[in-house]
């Protein structure tokens, strides 16, 4: 029988691993285009279904940390920065997903043509704000762990 924490638990664990997961896959991905831009059509047939990983993921975590401090979970000062940083996330990945993304889409290079000089900063910007996103769920990780 589940008692509500554990359901809390199951869901947060649930919700890091499709967010922090994805985000992994996502700028896995992202890395590849850096590295052989013939890579960014298939990057970017998959970016939104991932993404929409990375957002489901999110929802479960928030849900579930909600429920915890509803339960009345300590409210710590790591807690808090833990909080302060998914918060970030929530800034960051819209950002990224609605304004730098939609760039990266349209100076991709067509099949064949060389990458414009364009194409190379948005690319270099749209790779530092998913490693910034994804290195926040990591530590956000590194903090679970260490509460």
């Amino acid at each position: 029988m589940f008692s509500l924490p554990s359901l809390l638990t199951f869901t947060h664990l649930i919700g890091l691993a499709l967010g922090a997961g994805a985000a992994t896959v996502k700028l896995t991905l992202l890395f590849m285009c850096a590295t052989d831009y013939t890579f960014v059509p298939v990057y970017l047939r998959v970016a939104k279904p991932v993404t929409r990983h990375i957002v489901l993921g999110m929802i479960l975590l928030t849900l579930s940390g909600i429920g915890w401090l509803l339960l009345g979970h300590e409210l710590t000062t790591r807690l808090l920065v833990k909080l302060i940083l998914v918060g970030a996330i929530w800034v960051l990945g819209p950002f990224i997903d609605n304004v730098v993304e939609p760039r990266f889409q349209e100076m991709a290079p067509a099949p064949g043509a060389p990458p414009s000089p364009a194409f190379g900063r948005i690319r270099r910007q749209y790779l530092v704000l998913e490693v910034a996103a994804t290195g926040l769920f990591y530590v956000i990780i590194v903090m679970w762990v260490l509460v």
